[in-house]
């Protein structure tokens, strides 16, 4: 009988930002490589005959620790994929609640009969993920192996194989980054369940800060700022960040602010965004020019967040519009000023960031993940 540890992957930017990337490859946050090493160090002592993940970054991360420490290889396998989510990925789910009403009440309320162009079933990822395990069970025998997959299919395939319907599968719900599921495999491909979504590895801090699945409450809306429509929303947020980093006495120019930003917005229509929270104006994202720079870096060159918001992880949505769009504008990287307010430095924190080469007045951030150095298969 094949011992099968079935783990969620860590914490991955779409997770932080709150943006569907689900096939997207995502970078993997600082609290998601802290995971990791909770992970291993739940591992240590218990023997392991092989090493499985989706071909994800997020995944081999998460598993690589492990892999290195135990010299066993990572077998990449598309089997493990999550769901796919069709012409949402890679968007904010604040937007996606938006412009797809329905199809986005559908999913929050009967994810397993998903109605979003493209997107796979909650079934069919089901099936996959299983006939995945079944495949792995095989391969390994009597032994043990580590597999990392993703949420949503996870929890379709836990519902299927504990015989319920898949219109009862938001009862799993979605287990933590790095959680972890115990799952027995006999030579007929029969499955037992020991245990489901346990994450007592991980301390508070590096737990999610929300149940379940995050819904309105917590996603924000973003969108481009269009003038001269917009321009007193942008003048009010502008002036309250300016107050916010050079203090109640400082002089805002309104006049020359505005001026700059319809340059700004001439050469580059989406450098400002507005962000909305239940229709709420909750704040901004300009992203800059800095023409000493190198061309293939992309200057995320503010972030401003109304005060009751800051501290809560809503600015990470922020960047990852600012993210998305350098990606989109072929840059390599993203950076920032390290002389930056409170929510940019804790939001700097929560990447991966790194000193940038001669330029000590900034922090640079890889925009994409390295190719695998592992061969895919199925």
């Amino acid at each position: 009988m094949a011992k099968i540890y079935l783990i969620r992957h860590c914490e991955s930017e779409g997770n932080a930002c709150r943006r569907t990337q689900a096939h997207v490859d995502a970078l993997v946050t600082t609290k998601g490589y802290e995971q990791c090493e909770m992970l291993r160090r739940r591992f240590e002592g218990v023997h392991i005959d092989a090493i499985y993940s989706s071909d994800s970054y997020r995944s081999i991360m998460t598993v690589q620790p492990i892999a290195e420490e135990r010299g066993l290889p990572v077998n990449v396998r598309i089997l493990l994929r999550e769901v796919t989510t069709g012409v949402w990925e890679d968007s904010a789910w604040g937007n996606i609640e938006k412009e797809y009403p329905a199809d986005h009440d559908n999913w929050s309320n009967a994810p397993w009969n998903m109605t979003t162009p493209g997107a796979s079933t909650f079934q069919q990822v089901s099936d996959r993920l299983i006939f995945g395990m079944r495949r792995i069970a095989e391969e390994v025998g009597d032994g043990t192996a580590l597999l990392v997959s993703h949420s949503c299919s996870i929890k379709a395939a836990l519902c299927t194989i504990l015989g319920k319907p898949m219109t009862q599968v938001k009862e799993f719900g979605h287990g933590d980054n790095t959680s972890v599921n115990l799952l027995n495999v006999d030579a007929d491909g029969r499955f037992t369940v020991e245990y489901m979504n346990d994450e007592s590895h991980l301390p508070p801090h590096l737990r999610r800060a929300w149940p379940g699945m995050a819904g309105s409450d917590i996603n924000m809306a973003v969108y481009p700022c269009r003038l001269p429509e917009q321009k007193d929303e942008l003048l009010r947020l502008a002036e309250s960040d300016f107050h916010e980093r050079e203090g109640t006495d400082a002089v805002f120019d309104a006049k020359a602010y505005l001026q700059e930003a319809e340059e700004l917005l001439r050469q580059r229509p989406n450098s400002i965004a507005f962000s909305y929270l239940k229709g709420k104006l909750t704040g901004f994202v300009r992203l800059g020019f800095d023409k000493n720079l190198p061309k293939k870096s992309g200057y995320l060159e503010r972030m401003y967040l109304i005060p009751e918001l800051q501290g809560k992880g809503y600015c990470e949505q922020l960047f990852g519009y600012g993210a998305h769009e350098m990606r989109y504008e072929g840059k390599n990287d993203l950076v920032m000023r390290k002389d930056c307010s409170s929510e940019e430095k804790r939001v700097i924190e929560r990447f991966v960031f790194h000193n940038m080469n001669g330029f000590p007045e900034y922090v640079q951030l890889e925009l994409f993940t390295p190719m695998s150095a592992y061969h895919i298969l199925a």
